[in-house]
């Protein structure tokens, strides 16, 4: 990749250059002048960029016109980010004198200071008490959080029964598809071999995920699966970590009651805990309702309401096998876009020194060495961990991926954020100390 004139360039890169042009948003800013991570997730992607609208211009790598595009809309925008910075001083003040301590503070003040930039520009002297409101209506007057409610209302034994008995009724009726049925194989062959708009709709509509994903509450189901994986991608289907035996079981509705880290087994208290992170207060009906759709959608093939999301974490689960950044290159058998999605894990520098680690030539990182290679080795768990949260994500708030090039996106973004999670971990093992002197194998 290069940044010369008319090449891609990295959308960081491209973000950071743009923000530095912005005075007056130093507690928006990390050290070297950036945007924090956080202002990029909770203010710049959503409500000023809305890569969900403009999904050209959230993919890591963006052309001239992209870049061009990306830095203009940032630009244009920089009066109200000025304010935000500003009202997110009061909000952080307020917070303190209110002694609001649930939440990151970042999580819940940035989209609500962005909020008040937007409805009040900048702020003036009455800025104390309206942050203190805002502050007050997200978390209610008396400090309770959508998680204390949500605590609140599991903590009572009839409720909790009437919840368990209803989520075990919809579980058993949910009407599957024999995934075999309409030739889903076929068809997810067809979108992995080339994803594009003709065969991610063909698939789409074909209620392959949902079919596959009820399927696996049968004795058989993760049989039927593994040979789609297998006729698929050509390859044995490694722990996917989407249950713990043969088939799914009910999922429990309080998280304390859960018995492994299993996606498809998750309670439902953990999911709606999800759903409070990403809504924000004004969106959120009653915490009731919100439990009510977290039961249907438990309830729906692979816990995922929307039939596009369930399909399009199927085609995930069948490209995963390939994703052994380890192993080298993925083998020629493998359809193509799976060997790039893997090629773009198997290529980064501290994969290379895992794999000489492995070869006894040199040690990866000062002691976690054996951590670090399992996360490797569990690498298509991981992909698909990260893939299923965010199509919960798209689920709660009714998105989906309308074109194959949303759906590439998606899929080469999981895996990128997924590799650069694993990037982290090493630099700050190297952090810790200098490598060992004896090789590791």
């Amino acid at each position: 990749m290069t940044t010369g004139l008319g090449r891609t360039r990295l959308r960081s890169a491209v973000l950071a250059q743009a923000w530095q042009r912005i005075p007056g948003v130093e507690v928006l800013s990390s050290g070297d002048g950036g945007p924090l991570t956080r202002t990029v997730k909770k203010i710049i992607d959503p409500l000023v960029i809305r890569t969900a609208a403009r999904p050209r211009l959230g993919r890591p790598l963006l052309d001239p016109a992209a870049a061009t595009e990306l830095t203009e809309s940032l630009l244009a925008d920089a009066a109200r980010l000025r304010a935000t910075a500003a009202w997110f001083t009061h909000l952080k003040r307020q917070r303190r004198a209110l002694r609001i301590t649930t939440g990151n503070v970042q999580d819940v003040c940035f989209p609500l200071a962005y909020e008040l930039a937007t409805g009040f520009g900048m702020p003036g002297p009455e800025a104390p008490e309206r942050a203190a409101a805002a502050l007050r209506e997200t978390h209610g007057e008396e400090g309770a959080t959508g998680v204390d409610q949500l605590r609140g209302y599991l903590a009572d034994p009839r409720v909790t029964a009437e919840l368990t008995a209803e989520l075990r009724r919809r579980w058993h009726h949910e009407p599957g598809t024999e995934p075999g049925s309409e030739d889903f194989v076929a068809l997810l062959g067809a979108a992995v071999d080339g994803l594009t708009d003709a065969t991610w709709q063909a698939l789409a509509g074909s209620g392959a995920g949902h079919a596959f994903g009820l399927g696996l509450r049968r004795p058989e189901g993760a049989a039927v699966l593994a040979m789609a994986v297998r006729a698929v991608s050509g390859l044995p289907t490694p722990d996917l970590g989407l249950q713990r035996g043969e088939r799914t079981t009910v999922p429990p509705l309080r998280r304390r009651d859960e018995t492994g880290t299993e996606l498809l087994e998750r309670s439902v208290e953990r999911r709606v805990r999800a759903t409070l992170r990403r809504l924000p207060a004004p969106d959120r009906g009653p915490v009731a309702d919100l439990v009510d759709d977290e039961l249907s959608r438990t309830s729906a093939g692979f816990g995922l309401g929307l039939p596009v999301l369930a399909t399009c974490f199927v085609l995930g689960v069948v490209l995963a096998p390939a994703l052994r950044p380890l192993d080298g290159a993925a083998p020629g058998e493998v359809p193509e876009f799976a060997r790039r999605l893997n090629a773009q894990v198997a290529r980064e520098g501290y994969v290379l020194h895992a794999r000489r680690a492995l070869a006894g030539v040199t040690p990866l990182t000062p002691w976690p060495d054996a951590e670090i290679l399992r996360e490797l080795r569990e690498f298509a768990k991981r992909f698909l961990g990260r893939l299923w949260v965010r199509l919960h994500g798209f689920d709660v708030t009714g998105e989906v991926p309308a074109t194959a090039a949303e759906v590439r996106d998606l899929l080469t973004g999981v895996v990128r954020s997924t590799s650069l999670d694993l990037r982290t971990k090493v630099r700050r093992a190297l952090v810790a100390g200098p490598p060992r002197l004896e090789a590791v194998s």
